[in-house]
């Protein structure tokens, strides 16, 4: 992985950046500690396993349409074959 990440903040934080920057050097406050980068990286493996489990379940929900409407379509296709086979053999 990237060993350097850029600094995460939510919009509402400008006003603490600034007085975290007036206090200390821009290279001190922009170095994230092993915790940060740690909670970064667990965040990142949620939102990314959380959106592979519902790309799973639509792609599996779609299968098991096609699956379903595949099996209609071979049982309607049997049963006019039976009847053809039927009416063939009476005639």
């Amino acid at each position: 992985m990237n060993d350097t990440l850029a600094p995460v903040r939510s919009p509402g934080s400008d006003a603490l950046l600034n007085t975290a920057l007036r206090n200390t050097t821009t290279a001190q406050a922009a170095r994230l500690t092993l915790a940060d980068r740690l909670e970064l990286r667990v965040g990142l493996w949620l939102v990314l396993r959380s959106a592979r489990r519902q790309e799973s379940a639509r792609d599996h929900a779609d299968h098991a349409r096609r699956l379903g409407n595949h099996r209609s379509l071979a049982d309607r296709n049997h049963a006019a074959l039976r009847a053809h086979a039927l009416n063939s053999v009476r005639t």
